[in-house]
Parts: structure tokens; C-alpha cells; sequence
């Protein structure tokens, strides 16, 4: 076992992986995230003239998650942020305990480490009209060259980050004011209906896309069909991020996100026909108490003490 390269346990994991996510024991993004983390394993461990699996000690795997890295922007973070770092680590603990079932080793490095903390999820900015006013305003610059504008129409219209990805020009149905949204984890598929500005600006964004694209390849609406899941979600995030940025855009002090807008559109839904199950429908959650936080309602108000007694 000591013989085994790191490169050849990072290969048979790889393909343990791929065949659990063929059966359905392992969604494809997870699978993809252990991948992309090992590689990187990898190559830190080969600049350490480190070339076997049982070379990564404890200490070299924590000097892994603990290294310094680049952005998106290819600009360099000497302190890795806590979820990359929680990346880092998912994918070192994934490949050992893959390989401890192959028989390849029976070192667990890290297995012995406190997880690394989540910070506290903040609540969903609430967005005003204005708001959403201003973000429209500075997603056309340079539309329909640009994406933004589409991005978040089609968050408007109900889609999730992880849906706007797999989004093409054929998913969009002009005639009746919405779009095909293929689903994702915990998101049921549906059709999502969008209003007028968002009917302008994907159909300029479609237009675009068809005169620029040979007419044999995929039609993606904001990203760059053929990339992995977890790439299509992050492209869309900074697409959007890049919006919040130009517009500035702080519900309660921080940037807008994703959440913010559908939090404004499922008030929306809810004030326009009083049913809870029209927001869930909307976005295709499976939760009618997922929905009522999404919308802020509080249709379950927690007991006073008076009604207690």
C-alpha cells in the first residue's frame, strides 16, 4: 500500500466515484468537487516532490487546505476563504475514505480535526422596489452582449442559480411569457413566468446568441454550455455579483444576493394571490414553510406565553 502514487489513488477514486454517481449514490456536482480538490491535491503535492498516496500526513493535508490560492480573478488570497477551505478538505476526506474501501491505504488524515466552522446564514435581504428598479438599470450595460440583464430576468422570473445555467434559447416559450426551468437538488422542474422587462431582455439576449452561434451548437442563455455544474452556478453568482457591484445594491448593510431578489419576486407572488402553494410552484420548492420564509410570511407564529398557559 505504501507503494500506491497519489495519482493513481486520485484515478481509482475517480472512477469509484463516477460509477456511485452512474447508480445515484453521489450527485455528478459532488462528485465533480472531489475531483477538481484532488487535482489540486495533486499538484501541491507534486511541488513538494511528494508523489505517493500515503505521503499526505496530517500535516501536509492541513498545509493543503490552509494554502494560498487565487480567485476567479486570478488574484492571489493569501488566506483562504472557510468554505474553500471546507472544499479543500471534503475532497482530502472523500479520497482517503474512498481509497480505505479500495484497499489502497489505511492512513485518514484529518479524521481527527474539529470540522471548520460555518458562519451564521444570514436572512434574506428585503429588497425594495427601487432596489430592483436599480438593478434592472445597470444589468443592460451592454446588453445583449452581455449576460446580466438575462440573469436576472430569469431570477425573476423564479429560476435558481443552479437552474439559470442549463437555460437555453429553446427553453424560453416568448409566446406565453415563460421559461422552462430544468430543476435542481430540492427544485422540482417548471415552467416560470416572467414579466415584460424580462421578456425584453431575454429575447434581445436570444436574438444575440442565434446570430452569434453556429447553429449546430447548444444555446446557452448565460453561460458556457458544457461546463461542469458547479462552474455554470459560480459563473452565474459573479454575473449577478457583477450587477450588485455596479448598482450598489445593500439590503440591511451587505451586497444583494441571488435569495434578495426571490425573496422581492415570492412577496410578490404571495400579495398578487394569497397562496403560499403559489410561491412554492413558483420556484419550485417542495416546502410550503420553505416558501412562507422566502416570501416573509409568518404563517405560523410561534405561541405567546399566554396561549402556552
Amino acid at each position: 500500500m505504501t507503494k500506491v502514487t497519489l495519482r493513481h489513488a486520485v484515478l481509482r477514486a475517480c472512477r469509484a466515484w463516477a460509477e456511485q454517481v452512474e447508480i445515484g449514490t453521489m450527485r455528478l456536482q459532488t462528485a465533480e468537487g472531489y475531483i477538481q480538490g484532488c487535482e489540486r491535491l495533486v499538484r501541491y503535492a507534486t511541488a513538494l516532490s511528494l508523489s505517493r498516496l500515503d505521503d499526505i500526513t496530517d500535516a501536509v493535508a492541513q498545509a493543503f487546505i490552509d494554502a494560498p490560492g487565487r480567485n476567479r480573478h486570478g488574484h492571489l488570497t493569501p488566506t483562504p476563504a472557510d468554505s474553500t477551505r471546507r472544499v479543500r478538505k471534503s475532497a482530502v476526506d472523500a479520497l482517503f475514505a474512498t481509497c480505505r474501501a479500495l484497499g489502497l491505504t489505511t492512513k485518514a488524515p484529518l479524521i481527527d480535526l474539529p470540522p471548520i466552522p460555518r458562519s451564521k446564514r444570514l436572512p434574506a435581504g428585503r429588497l425594495t422596489d427601487a432596489d430592483i428598479d436599480k438593478l434592472r438599470f445597470h444589468s443592460e450595460r451592454g446588453m445583449p452582449q452581455t449576460r446580466h440583464a438575462a440573469v436576472l430576468g430569469l431570477l425573476l422570473s423564479g429560476q435558481h442559480t443552479a437552474e439559470i445555467g442549463f437555460t437555453r434559447t429553446t427553453d424560453v416559450d416568448f409566446e406565453h411569457n415563460r421559461v422552462w426551468s430544468h430543476g435542481a437538488t430540492r427544485i422540482t422542474a417548471r415552467f416560470c413566468s416572467f414579466d415584460t422587462w424580462t421578456h425584453e431582455v431575454l429575447r434581445l439576449r436570444a436574438d444575440f446568441i442565434r446570430a452569434h452561434t453556429a447553429p449546430d451548437e447548444p444555446h446557452a442563455l448565460a453561460t458556457i454550455a458544457g461546463s461542469p455544474a458547479y462552474r455554470l452556478q459560480s459563473s452565474v453568482c459573479t454575473a449577478f455579483g457583477e450587477t450588485v457591484r455596479s448598482s450598489g445594491t445593500a439590503p440591511g448593510g451587505r451586497p444583494a444576493r441571488p435569495r434578495d431578489v426571490h425573496s422581492w419576486a415570492a412577496a410578490k407572488t404571495l400579495a398578487a394571490s394569497g397562496q403560499i402553494a403559489d410561491v412554492a410552484l413558483r420556484f419550485g420548492l417542495s416546502s410550503l414553510d420553505g416558501a412562507a420564509r422566502l416570501a416573509g410570511y409568518e404563517w405560523r407564529p410561534s405561541l405567546t406565553r399566554e396561549d402556552e398557559e
